[in-house]
């Protein structure tokens, strides 16, 4: 008789899900593919409003550098995709609106107080200490001087987190890519960064004075969601059995391994096990005494607007810094996407305690916000708007919550048969970043 197939089961349909389920289901093994969810593809998916699609949020593609997970996540479409060689993302913060790069420039301040936060940038020392920072105000001061993070760190991240910068764990401000400013000129900032020390906090003014652009991809028609079609696909020619609105009640363990599965009431035995949800409900799922605190998190409100023209600015999306402003970031389709419309819309994005969420006219607050920017004219009328809200659109980093994830992750690990794919690993949370890991992790279960 045959040998019967290795089962393998993946929870979580994200994307670093579906490449552990690709790497998994080339090897011949049996791929089981569950979500919660009514659609995979987490928050990397687009909604339809009127023929018309928005993503949830900024979203970007980036290849991975690893040849076969490249050629699976866009080989065969290579015509539906459009590449840029580097993303027009700016920035607006203290009244202005920075066009030209993500990063903050410090001559927004006026001169006496950028003088006050270079000198102190120049002469920071750095975290020395023997062990790691206590939280992120000690870090931040160590790395870039009480003043800068008077006048930016702590509202910043008070406004994105919701918290104080001594509540947040020391590294939170790299989440948002909070590392680099622009100073002094051009010709100045080229004479520091020939410094190592100087050239990890001190950014170019402009981004075409950077040369590491890594190129990013857009579908060409549609939004980011047209990916997670292609890729659903793919999976199918795997043949990836995926089961959404699945809802997992018991995980069963066998020595150092697991065994079985329960969802939806039929128990399925395994052979390997892909995590990639949170930690914390795997322990709660296998009955195991172990920290299983989950980390707070802020909801995302995202406010698609209609003009009648096009957004003022050339960005293709730019981050909010200003905490007079309540919204997080907005998108700018017409700026990136190639099919002529004459339809101009935006996505705005606000984080923002889940008690908030009811407390604003969203798409009016939105409107304001862009008018108070410079980018949305006297004269553009707003002709359609509409919300979607995300109840955990982004957890808070406080030292607790990574600690608990780290001892949460350091648990499961103990299991020979299951890896741990996405955020809920713990080792980042840059998107190529995490696929790359979710490819490691599945070779490495295969190989075993």
């Amino acid at each position: 008789m045959p040998k019967p197939r290795a089962r393998s089961v993946v929870v979580g349909a994200g994307l670093p899900g579906i490449v552990a389920s690709f790497i998994l289901a080339r090897t011949g093994r049996e791929v089981l593919l569950l979500d919660s969810a009514p659609s995979i593809g987490g928050l990397l998916r687009s909604y339809d409003v009127a023929g018309f699609s928005f993503d949830y949020g900024t979203h970007f593609a980036n290849k991975t550098g690893i040849e076969d997970l490249d050629d699976f996540l866009f080989g065969g479409f290579e015509s539906e995709w459009r590449e840029f060689p580097f993303l027009k993302a700016g920035n607006f913060w203290n009244g202005k609106l920075n066009e030209v790069s993500e990063n903050p420039d410090l001559n927004a301040l006026g001169r006496e107080k950028h003088n006050r936060c270079l000198l102190e940038v120049l002469v920071a020392q750095g975290w020395r200490g023997g062990s790691v920072a206590d939280n992120a105000r000690e870090f931040l001061v160590s790395e870039y001087g009480p003043y800068l993070v008077e006048v930016f760190f702590d509202p910043v991240l008070r406004k994105f987190t919701g918290l104080s910068s001594e509540s947040l764990h020391h590294q939170v401000n790299l989440l948002f890519n909070l590392r680099r400013f622009a100073v002094l000129d051009c010709h100045a900032t080229s004479e520091l960064k020939r410094s190592s020390c100087y050239d990890r906090k001190i950014s170019f003014h402009h981004r075409d004075n950077f040369k590491g652009h890594r190129p990013s991809l857009y579908p060409r028609v549609g939004g980011i969601g047209n990916w997670i079609e292609q890729l659903e696909t793919k999976m199918h020619q795997y043949g990836i059995k995926v089961v959404l609105d699945a809802k997992i009640e018991r995980i069963s363990i066998s020595m150092d391994k697991v065994d079985k599965l329960v969802f939806n009431s039929k128990e399925i035995p395994l052979d390997e096990l892909v995590w990639g949800v949170a930690p914390a409900a795997f322990l709660n799922l296998a009955r195991i005494k172990a920290d299983c605190r989950k980390p707070s998190a802020r909801a995302t409100v995202l406010v698609g607007l209609e003009m009648n023209r096009p957004l003022e600015t050339t960005c293709y999306f730019f981050t909010v810094f200003d905490d007079t402003f309540k919204s997080f970031r907005t998108t700018v389709y017409d700026n990136f996407r190639c099919a002529p419309t004459r339809r101009h819309a935006v996505t705005v994005e606000f984080m923002v305690d889940p008690c908030e969420v009811g407390s604003f006219d969203w798409s009016r607050l939105a409107e304001s916000e862009l008018r108070g920017m410079g980018v949305l004219s006297s004269s553009t009328k707003i002709v359609g708007s509409h919300k979607k809200v995300v109840a955990n659109g982004f957890p808070v980093q406080t030292n607790t919550s990574v600690d608990a994830l780290a001892n949460q992750s350091s648990v499961i690990k103990e299991f020979k048969n299951v890896g741990l794919v996405g955020r809920g690993n713990g080792k980042g949370w840059s998107l190529d970043g995490l696929l790359r890991d979710a490819y490691e992790t599945a070779v490495k279960l295969v190989n075993q």
